[in-house]
């Protein structure tokens, strides 16, 4: 087996020495290092194959190079699949890796933190209290929505709340809900379901009515019927998704009704098939990509990046203070 190059066959072939090598290749700062012997350096590594011993590296620091991100125990949906993608580009930027572990239900958090040794943690899943007094006690930062808000409802990020207010303004009193069934989405549902409630209760709104649903034609069918035959008909329903939004178009179509007509209909996400619906989806779109550099920015203690997209002359607002949803008005409602 061909032996792995090592910082001392580095420092041999660039003609320095292994702790001029070691501050090069880790990016330590309060070193005078000359940018022709930095070239020397890397094109050493290069040209060797030299790969960096991250357990070395945990030993010496305490602190491996990983930025460990907690999922919750759901499949994995294409905003998630952003948040993780942006956040993995952007610690990457700063010389560390991303690893995305979906957390089961029983937890783990502190003995996974203690055996990764990771430079910091975002949390997308909340901890029970005392599994979060673990993993702080470990002394690393920790990047989440949910120990930083007081708000139950923060978590939500809003998009119950702005589905609720379009409805309302559209002059629908009676509004629905449509949620997966089962455990694996149970503290979303939990979470989006508090948010419409509280939403509708602000607004002097009944409550809602709420109908579970798998994505299957039968029961979106069923999920429709229940809607519009109940004691108190709904006239609107917010969607989990954009999916289960999908689901009750084509429950609504199954029975010879349509949105908004019938029933108006309002999804969340804006995936890209929304604006294909018949009709084309109103929805709530989510920014992931600004909440996965948001997490990445947090878990590196870095100051907030500046709104971009203020106009010209206004102070910029810090992009962790701007909400990542918009209402994307369409046709279905």
């Amino acid at each position: 087996m061909e032996r792995r190059a090592t910082s001392h066959d580095v420092a041999k072939t660039a003609g320095v020495s292994r702790a001029t090598v070691s501050y090069v290749l880790n990016g330590r700062n309060g070193q005078s290092i000359s940018a022709g012997t930095r070239d020397r350096v890397l094109a050493a590594a290069r040209e060797l194959g030299y790969i960096p011993s991250t357990a070395a590296r945990t030993l010496r620091s305490g602190r491996s190079d990983l930025v460990l991100m907690l999922l919750p125990p759901e499949p994995l949906g294409r905003a998630l699949a952003i948040i993780i993608d942006a956040a993995s580009e952007y610690v990457e930027q700063h010389g560390l890796r991303l690893v995305a572990h979906r957390l089961p239900r029983q937890g783990g958090a502190a003995s996974l933190v203690h055996s990764l040794a990771p430079a910091a943690l975002i949390l997308i899943t909340p901890l029970e209290e005392a599994e979060l007094a673990g993993v702080e006690a470990a002394g690393l930062r920790v990047a989440s929505l949910y120990p930083a808000l007081d708000d139950p409802l923060g978590p939500d990020l809003g998009i119950g709340a702005l589905q609720v207010a379009h409805l309302a303004a559209a002059g629908h009193r009676r509004i629905g809900v449509a949620v997966p069934a089962g455990p694996a989405y149970a503290y979303r549902v939990r979470v989006r379901v508090a948010a419409i409630e509280d939403a509708c209760a602000r607004l002097g709104l009944p409550a809602p009515a709420v109908e579970y649903l798998e994505l299957d034609a039968e029961q979106a069918r069923a999920a429709v019927g229940h809607l519009l035959e109940g004691p108190e008909p709904a006239e609107a329903v917010c969607a989990f998704d954009d999916d289960h939004a999908f689901a009750l178009l084509a429950g609504l179509a199954a029975r010879g009704l349509s949105a908004p007509a019938d029933l108006a209909v309002m999804g969340a996400e804006d995936i890209p098939l929304a604006g294909l619906a018949v009709p084309p989806l109103t929805t709530v779109r989510v920014d992931a990509r600004l909440l996965g550099e948001r997490f990445a920015r947090m878990a590196l203690g870095e100051p907030s990046a500046p709104d971009t997209g203020a106009r010209s002359g206004e102070p910029a607002e810090p992009a962790d203070m701007l909400p990542p949803v918009s209402l994307v008005r369409r046709a279905s409602a």
